[in-house]
Parts: structure tokens; sequence; C-alpha cells
């Protein structure tokens, strides 16, 4: 049976102008980390999540990048 697993994705990234590498690197580094602990890397997935709002206020969708791993369990 399978296993999966989601993990945060930065929501957004800053790099001096022309290392758009270091972004990449980034990602890299979260998918190795977690390849370490036995995970495959399977899919990176978009999610918007609307939060219930407080009083007087109005709903605002966000959206998060989350990276899927699997695993055999």
């Amino acid at each position: 049976m399978k296993k999966y697993k989601a993990v945060a994705g930065p929501r957004s990234i800053n790099v001096s102008k022309g290392n758009t590498q270091a972004a990449f690197d980034g990602f890299a580094d979260l998918i190795n980390a977690e390849t370490k602990n036995g995970w495959e890397y399977h899919s990176m997935e978009t999610i918007t999540v609307t939060e219930t709002p407080g009083c007087l206020q109005q709903a605002a969708p966000v959206s998060y990048y989350m990276l899927i791993f699997v695993r055999e369990e």
C-alpha cells in the first residue's frame, strides 16, 4: 500500500537579479530532505484555501503549493 505526504512549498521566493537557480535549489533542498526519510517525490500541486473570516471581514482565497511525496508502507 502506498502512503502519500504533502509538504508545504514556499509561498514566494526572493532571489537576486539573474539568480533564479537559487529558487530551484530551494525546491531541490526540500525534496532532498524528504528523500532522506524514505519518501519519493511525486508531484507539485496547488491548493486554494479560503478561511472563515471574522466579523466584518471578507474571505480571501490564498493559494499554496504542496510538494507530494509517496512511499510504500
